[in-house]
């Protein structure tokens, strides 16, 4: 089975990185809504990581032909940012 990295860096608008984000990993996985008679997406929970003094973060998942989903949750309030 082949392996696969997603990776990325996270980025105040200042291009400051953003450390201690947290980032949450999802699969999307087709599902089909009755009510509506069509096919839909529901995400599964994989995992989360924080992003490192840098603002990277990265996660390796068994399934290259899936598709993924990245959430990202800045904590920081603020802190640390350059004006």
């Amino acid at each position: 089975m082949a392996h696969a990295i997603i990776r990325g860096l996270v980025r105040h608008t200042n291009r400051a990185p953003v450390v201690g984000a947290v980032v949450i990993l999802e699969r999307l996985v087709p599902v089909f809504n009755e009510e509506r008679k069509e096919e839909d997406l529901s995400s599964v929970y994989l995992g989360h990581t924080l992003t490192n003094r840098y603002g990277e973060f990265c996660f390796a998942v068994s399934d290259r032909t899936s598709t993924y989903r990245v959430k990202i949750f800045d904590n920081s309030h603020g802190e640390g940012r350059n004006p």
